[in-house]
């Protein structure tokens, strides 16, 4: 799965004289947000999804572009347009594709400006806050423009046995250096997310969220004290999006940051 690390965020700025036409066939999705311009219309055409088209783009218009298809784009106007192309991996949803739309999201807008706002900056609450914005952008892409969530069949007992314990553990186990998903784990019990967790919770005596951070922080130890490996590529190995991310919740969880514990182990 796909960490906040690997969403580009291109902040453009584009000066139109009439017309500007393009194509593209992208690997991944992209996302167009409009920040500032007066253009007066904006168009793409797309090979499986016809055209989509905004007559007269406001700040916070969105377009979305599905990865993998083939298309054309035309803006109209004078003036100095100005947006953020955001650059998603195909594989960030998992199974889901993203729908081809295009429309107003003032929420997107927000959320966009203000990782724009801080992306000069390399101190650490700079970096947390983006890798958090661009987190919720991720989560507000799949819920409003993500296909529809493949509906599993549903266990008759919502508990876990000996047997899907084990496979869990072995799946998290194995799966610590990547993004983890609610759905993914419910998924290997064939349970709705809902009740997964309850089951979880119930079998784990600790909600998935919190087992995994046990998890992660756990091999962290481990690779502090028994390897050279440097600190970038233990958040890595262990599933956090930054040496930054690791130092933070390492420290909460520990007592004490990651440098400081290999001293002492």
């Amino acid at each position: 799965m796909t960490s906040p690390a690997e969403i580009d965020f291109s902040f453009i700025s584009q000066d139109i004289n009439g017309s500007f036409d393009c194509t593209f066939r992208q690997p991944h999705h992209l996302v167009l947000v409009h920040l500032a311009g007066n253009l007066e219309a904006k168009e793409y055409e797309l090979e499986k999804a016809g055209s989509l088209r905004i007559q007269t783009p406001r700040i916070g218009s969105a377009w979305v572009l599905p990865a993998e298809q083939h298309g054309s784009g035309n803006a109209i106007g004078r003036t100095t347009a100005q947006y953020c192309q955001l650059t998603v991996p195909h594989k960030a949803f998992g199974s889901r594709n993203l729908l081809p739309t295009i429309g107003p999201d003032p929420l997107l807008h927000q959320l966009v400006a203000r990782i724009g706002s801080v992306r000069d900056r390399d101190d650490v609450p700079a970096r947390l806050l983006r890798e958090a914005l661009t987190e919720t952008v991720l989560l507000h892409l799949a819920d409003r423009y993500g296909t529809p969530v493949p509906q599993l069949p549903v266990s008759s007992a919502a508990e876990l046995d000996q047997t899907i314990k084990a496979a869990i553990v072995e799946f998290l186990a194995d799966s610590l250096d990547s993004k983890i998903s609610l759905q993914e784990m419910a998924g290997l019990a064939r349970l709705p997310v809902r009740t997964f967790v309850k089951a979880f919770t119930d079998a784990f005596h600790t909600t998935p969220h919190q087992y995994v951070l046990d998890q992660r922080i756990a091999r962290a130890k481990t690779l502090l004290s028994t390897t050279t490996l440097p600190i970038t590529e233990i958040s890595t190995t262990t599933g956090f999006s930054s040496p930054s991310h690791l130092a933070t919740t390492f420290k909460k969880r520990v007592g004490v940051t990651p440098n400081q514990y290999r001293q002492i182990s």
